[in-house]
């Protein structure tokens, strides 16, 4: 099993989250085999997964993303597909399925999400992209430790719960749990 295999089973959105991050590691060391083999060991060694797998994923993603056209930016389906699926389970929530929790932590995060969509340079017209969009953005200001001001982390809070909603939405409708 994979480190990514293991994050999609347990919460969707880390494992959508992780995926765009890898495909930004991919891109940073220019496709360079043995760059992306040693992060594989490391990761096996820390997560304590199967190194010849890992190796085996990371490079099939790297393949993916050149056959695909994404060298520069951009996501290959592998990665969009989840986010299709996120896409519909919301719908489902939201409809069909009638989560009221679910529905609570959409509302809450609706301010966030408007004030999301008029920084985005790009259009993107679904609330579940826009939510990982955020959410992306957020995990890479913590990881360059620039500072985010209380308001904006206190939106990304709203956000947070909203994924954490839909990741638990994903359990139950894909996985019984």
């Amino acid at each position: 099993m994979t480190l990514s295999e293991k994050k999609k089973k347990e919460h969707i959105i880390e494992y959508i989250l992780f995926l765009w991050q890898i495909e930004d590691l991919i891109r940073a060391s220019n496709f360079t085999p043995e760059i992306l083999e040693h992060w594989a060991d490391e990761t096996a060694h820390r997560e304590d997964t199967n190194p010849d797998k890992e190796k085996d994923w990371i490079v099939s993603i790297a393949k993916e993303m050149r056959a695909q056209g994404k060298e520069e930016s951009g996501h290959v389906s592998t990665v969009n597909e989840p986010v299709v699926e996120l896409a519909h389970l919301h719908e489902m929530l939201l409809g069909p399925l009638d989560d009221l929790r679910y529905k609570e932590a959409f509302e809450a995060a609706d301010p966030m999400l408007h004030d999301l969509v008029a920084k985005q340079k790009e259009d993107v017209s679904h609330p579940v992209e826009q939510m990982l969009i955020g959410l992306y953005g957020w995990l890479l200001l913590r990881m360059k430790k620039q500072s985010i001001s209380p308001e904006t982390e206190s939106g990304f809070v709203a956000l947070r719960n909203w994924a954490n909603e839909l990741a638990k939405g994903h359990l139950r409708v894909y996985y019984n749990e």
